[in-house]
Parts: structure tokens; sequence; C-alpha cells
């Protein structure tokens, strides 16, 4: 396994130097007087590129070395920037049929995307807005800057409900068609602050690079003394005749292949099926409205659960319906997603989210699942949301909340115990676990003497279903005892919180993921909770982030991408649903997503609506994703409220650094 923080470092400075590829950068900087500057600025990359490549297949736990890494990191990413903006600099000349760049335009408000849009522009054609004064802002001062990066956010904002619909093409709904009439800004060309900030630079990447280097080396030395005295004493243990010793590493691994993964079947739980079951079509049948809590930790396997009832049940309702609540709990909301999934009547009168509702349950039984809810607001709210429902005229019908909070649970429940789902039981457990490795008893009869290390991974796993998926995939892939045994003897253990914390195991799948399949998977950090997403979106998406790359020539960018997004699949870090026609679509449950804000604070950050003020903002983020909630912008009040917060977003947040943003808007139309 290798470190993550080396990988990150060697991806950076590679993209870094990627706009000096061709050789045509340096001859324009040539021109300019800049080419010593762009020649000193590639060697300390070169150096540092050369230098990250000999760690290798090396695994480094260093903290010191860590943080020295994210320091070089920084600054390849700001190497990176004045690159590309050198870069701009020669279009614009070749476009412009100039010499020199252009100096009459000023700099814009989105200064730090502008200059990061190469790589974006180069993978993929698609339509993109930029906000500012005509396409024109002032350059000349630092409180200009600040001015137009708090403009550019002031009219983000105040556009807000006019380009609803653009801002959340991403979730859920596209818009059908965006006229873009906004000029983009050009920028300034300013040999002097150019050579300065190269200057500058190379400066602090010389000590960093040493420092980073002297570690490495003495660590190369360390772990080659190791493997010396390991080999030496392997030699003098072995018998006469016996074969030379081989590090297992080197052994051939297999992993069990398939055409495709299929999640194994179903374990365990059979005592709270037979009971909500037993509900469902016995003890309650005669009552108007049930409410059935599930409550468990997350992970723990509330929604397969009730996934399961809800497929062995549905004969037993004429309407069935899904949502899934997650933090957003809000009323109006709720009550439009479920009537758009009720079937529509021939005859039905048009009229909001109640009238539809109580329409088309009309002396229907009806089966509810709201899934995963985190609050219900307050008691008036929940009756209002339960007050069309309760008009349906027929008896039997079924509410299913899934919920981590007891709280929540007393408040919705009309039966006298809500069901409490806890980690599954030891045999059952292990049985889910090794067919989330082995798939089959063949194959965990080949691979015997892996069993009792297993068995003691699954010990770690406090009987939760997540936690089997993903680090039974990940063994999967490596079915060799030392792979397992690194595995079993990770300092991340060490890191549990109480009986309940399986994220030390989700953090260890992911440590062991390919570094390829660790950048894409980050990238969901900037998504919503419960976010859906088709293959398309997310493989864009990669391509304009410039991810996505492969040795094989032959292979188109899309293939590769989609070639990721199944092994993140198989890995269990995605789950891949069918619409209704047939198409495909993913999601991350809700743990996932909360790794992916962990491992990726340094560059990543996504902040809502609600959180502006308090949320702290590191200054190395690089991508970030505003969240707005429909009702802050439909609500006056709040909406001037969010809008104030945001104009201040700028004094926080270094705009100039941004490489990518993501606006959604909630519940748009």
């Amino acid at each position: 396994m290798e470190s993550v923080a080396v990988n990150a470092a060697r991806w950076v400075v590679g993209k870094a130097l990627s706009p000096l590829s061709g050789g045509f950068v340096e001859a324009w900087a040539a021109t300019t007087e800049l080419g010593p500057n762009v020649d000193a600025i590639k060697m300390e990359l070169l150096y540092a590129q050369g230098m990250l490549h000999n760690t290798r297949s090396r695994e480094t736990s260093n903290p010191a070395l860590q943080q020295l890494l994210l320091k070089l990191r920084g600054l390849a990413y700001d190497a990176e920037d004045v690159l590309d903006e050198l870069d701009y600099f020669r279009i614009q000349d070749e476009l412009d049929g100039t010499y020199e760049a252009a100096e009459e335009h000023a700099k814009g408000c989105l200064y730090g995307l502008v200059l990061n849009t190469r790589h974006t522009v180069r993978n993929i054609k698609k339509k993109a807005c930029s906000c500012g004064d005509n396409g024109e802002a002032s350059r000349h001062t630092n409180d200009g800057e600040a001015l137009a990066g708090s403009s550019c956010i002031h009219k983000l904002f105040s556009n807000a409900r006019e380009r609803s619909q653009f801002l959340c093409c991403a979730y859920p709904c596209k818009a059908s068609h965006i006229e873009h009439t906004m000029k983009t800004p050009k920028l300034k060309f300013d040999r002097v602050d150019l050579s300065t900030r190269m200057k500058h630079i190379v400066e602090q990447l010389k000590p960093v690079c040493a420092k980073v280097s002297t570690i490495l080396n003495l660590e190369l030395l360390e772990s080659n003394r190791n493997i010396g005295l390991m080999s030496l004493n392997a030699a003098l243990s072995r018998m006469p005749g016996q074969a030379p010793f081989l590090p297992s590493s080197v052994a051939m691994s297999r992993p069990v292949t398939t055409s495709e993964f299929i999640d194994p079947k179903f374990h365990g739980r059979m005592s709270e099926i037979n009971k909500i079951i037993g509900i469902t079509r016995g003890d309650y049948c005669g009552k108007d409205l049930t409410i059935i809590p599930i409550v468990g930790s997350g992970g723990i396997g509330k929604t397969t659960l009730t996934q399961h009832i809800y497929k062995e049940v549905q004969n037993h309702f004429d309407v069935k319906v899904w949502v899934c609540v997650s933090l957003n709990f809000n009323v109006y909301r709720l009550k439009e997603e479920i009537a758009k999934l009720m079937p529509e009547l021939k005859d039905e009168k048009s009229g909001g989210p109640d009238d539809l509702i109580e329409q088309r349950l009309k002396s229907k039984r009806f089966l509810l699942v709201l899934d995963d809810m985190w609050n219900c607001g307050n008691e008036d709210e929940w009756r209002r949301l339960l007050a069309p429902l309760r008009k349906a005229q027929s008896t039997g019908n079924i509410i299913l909340v899934t919920t981590r909070f007891l709280a929540v649970a007393e408040m919705v429940k009309t039966i006298y115990h809500s069901i409490q789902l806890e980690g599954l039981e030891s045999e059952v457990f292990w049985e889910l676990f090794q067919a989330c490795v082995f798939g089959d008893e063949k194959s965990i009869g080949n691979h015997a003497d892996l069993l009792v290390t297993g068995k003691k991974i699954a010990e770690k796993l406090k009987g939760s279903p997540l936690a089997a998926k993903t680090v039974g995939r990940l063994l999967r892939n490596h079915l060799d005892l030392e792979h397992w045994t690194s595995v079993l003897e990770s300092r991340e253990w060490e890191l549990q919180t109480g009986e309940n914390d399986i994220m030390p195991a989700l953090k260890l799948s992911y440590d062991y993921l390919p570094f390829h399949l660790q950048h894409c998977f980050t990238y969901c950090a900037l998504f919503p909770e419960d976010y859906r997403f088709e293959s398309d979106e997310m493989i864009h998406l990669w391509i304009g982030l410039d991810i996505l790359q492969s040795r094989n020539q032959n292979k188109k960018v899309e293939e590769i991408g989609l070639s990721y997004l199944n092994d993140l699949v198989n890995y269990g870090f995605f789950r891949k649903d069918m619409n209704k026609n047939g198409s495909p679509y993913y999601t991350m449950h809700d743990l996932l997503h909360e790794l992916a804000l962990k491992v990726s604070s340094y560059e990543y950050l996504a902040i809502s609506s609600s959180s502006v003020r308090s949320v702290q903002i590191p200054p190395s983020v690089r991508h970030l994703s505003i969240v707005i909630d429909d009702t802050d912008v439909n609500h006056r009040v709040t909406f001037e409220n969010v809008k104030k917060d945001f104009s201040t977003l700028h004094k926080r947040l270094d705009v100039e650094k941004l490489q990518s943003l993501m606006l959604f808007v909630l519940g748009c139309k």
C-alpha cells in the first residue's frame, strides 16, 4: 500500500508540468523575457517528480513527511496556476495575432477559475457560466480584486431565483436551454508579477524538496536494512535443498473474478423481517395508518432490510412510494415528492400536493418508506406531512421510517416498540463476510489458509454489513496472507471510538484502493448527501479535472472513466441501481460520503447555505461546492440573510486558487 500523500503529491507535480509538455509555453516565455523563470520552475518540478517516482511501491506513515508532502503539493498547485496563466497568455496572443499578451482587459471575478480551465477545455466541451460586470473588472489594486470577488458572489445569489434551473442542473433537474450573453473576462499581462511569483515558488520549492528527499532516503536505508535482515534470517533457517526464500508479496495472488459483481444474498434479520411483515399483513391490518420506525447506527443495514421487506410485501399494497429524506426534512418538498411518485389518475383534478395525494390514495392501501430520516421537524410539521395521507379512506396503510436516532423513532411511531437493529450475530456475519470475499463455497475451500486471519478481521467489523462489503471486497482482490495480515495489523483499527464505529474499517478500505480510484472517490465529497448521479455526469466531471489517464492509447477516455466507475462499484464505494426506464444511476452510502469529506478536507470543501458563517475554510481549498436549499431562495427574509452570508465568503476564501466550483439548489423544479 503506497502512501496516499506521496501519490497525491506525485500526481499534482505531474499535472503542474503538463503545460510544459509540448514546449510551446517555454518557447513563448523566452520571447517575453520569462524563459529563465520557466526553466527554473521546471527544474524544481522535475526534481520533485523524480524524487517521488523513486518512492513507488513503498509505504510510509511518517507524520512529518506527510506534512512536508502537503506543503509540496500546495506549491505544485501554485506552479500549475502560474504555468497555466502563461499558457493562457500564449493562446491569447495566438488568437489575437499579437506578440505580447493584451494589456487592456482586466482580471475579472473568476480569475482563479479562468486560469485553470485549460485542462477542462482541452478534454471536454461543455457550457460554462462566468459572472462579472459585462466581462470586465478592475485588476489595479488588491481592493479591486476583493470587490470583484464580492461582486461575483453577490451576482450569483441575486440571480438565484431566475437562474435556479441552471444552478441546480446537476441536482436533480436539467436546464433545457441556457443562453449565454456575458463575455469571458480577459486577463492583464503583467511580466513583473509573473516573474516575482515564479521566483517565489522556486525559492519555496527548493528547501521543501530537499527536506522530503532527505527523509525519503533515510526511510529507504532503514527499509533496505530490514529486508536484508529478513532475507538473511530466512536463508539461515532454510534446510538444505529447500527453494530460496521469496517475500510473499511476490507470490501470484489472483482475485476471484466474475463478469459483474453481484451483492451477496440477504443474511440474517429473519426475526425482524417476520415481525414487520406480520404487522403489515396481520396485527395492524384493520388500522387506518401504522408507522413503524427502524432504528440503528449507520451501515447496520436499515435500508437493505427495508428494501427486502418492500419487495416481499409489494403485492399487498395498491400504492408503494419510497422517499429518501436524509438531512433535509421539508414538509412541502416531501409532499411534492410523494405526490410525484404516485401513479396519476386519468380524471384527476389539478391542485397542490395535498390534493393530489388525497385523490391518488382514495380507497387504496399504501406503503410509504421514509428512508434515512435525521429529523422530523416538530410535532406540528410531522402532523402536516401525515394530514393528506390520513385521508386515504382505506385500512392497513403502513409507513416505514428508517433512522439513526431513537428520538425520531419515538416521535413518529404508532406501534408499541420500534424495530431496533444491532450488529449481525457472529455466525451470520461470518457467513456474510465470506460471501463478500469469496463468493461461493468452492472458493472458500481453495483459500482455507486465509480463514483464521479473515475471522480476526471480521471480528473488528462490529457486525456491520456495510463494513463487511467494503473490507470484504478489499480482501477479495488480494487473496494472499501477507496482504490480509497487513490489514489485520493496521493502526487504523486503533482509531475506533465506540462499539458501533466502523469508520476505521471504511478508511482502511479507502487506503488500499489504487490511487486513481482514491482520487475519483474523493471528488464525490463535493456532492450533497444521497446524491443520485448517472455515469456520463460523473465521467465528464472526472474528465474535466484531468484525472482519467491510461497507458492504453487505444482506449477512449470515456471508456476509462466507465471502468473506474465500475471498479468503485465493485469495491463497494458506490451502489448501482436502475431507474424505471432501465437506465443505471449511482449513489453513495452516507457513511462513505462522510469518509469522502474526511479524506478530501485538504483540497475539497462543501458549504451549505445554513452553515456559511460557521464553516472553517482551509487556505488549501481548490475545489468548492455550494449547496443551497430552495426554501432559502423562496423565503425572502432567509434569502437576504443567505446573500449577506455569502457576500462575505470571498474574505475567507482564496478565490484565485479555485479549480472547480459546483452549485446545487436542492429541491428545484
